[in-house]
């Protein structure tokens, strides 16, 4: 069985959150102009909405930011300054709020 993955982009001059339509490699690694490349971490929120890197997910007013961990090779979850490994339990307990790409200011 292969592994499927699943991508949105930060599209830096829109400013906005897209679905990739055409990609390219270069030497193995994902390239789309003007954008930064946010990939699903296989976990859905309470009601079903896919979590991907840098959302945030609310519970009531608590909010936690979704990163990639390289040094734990794992999906994790911040608040403060307590990070957590991102897991289907506390995924299903949360609501996807928002990218925190969507609320930064303008560069």
């Amino acid at each position: 069985m292969a592994s499927r993955f699943k991508f949105k982009a930060w599209d830096k001059k829109k400013r906005m959150l897209t679905r990739p339509g055409r990609v390219e490699f270069v030497r193995g690694e994902l390239v789309l102009p003007n954008c930064i490349i946010l990939q699903f971490t296989g976990f859905c929120d309470m009601m079903g909405q896919e979590i991907y890197e840098e959302d945030v997910l609310l519970i009531g007013e608590k909010k936690y930011r979704v990163y990639w961990d390289e040094e734990a090779v794992t999906w994790k979850y911040r608040h403060g300054a307590q990070a957590h490994k991102l897991n289907q339990r506390f995924a299903a307990t949360t609501v996807r709020g928002y990218n925190a790409y969507e609320k930064t200011e303008p560069a």
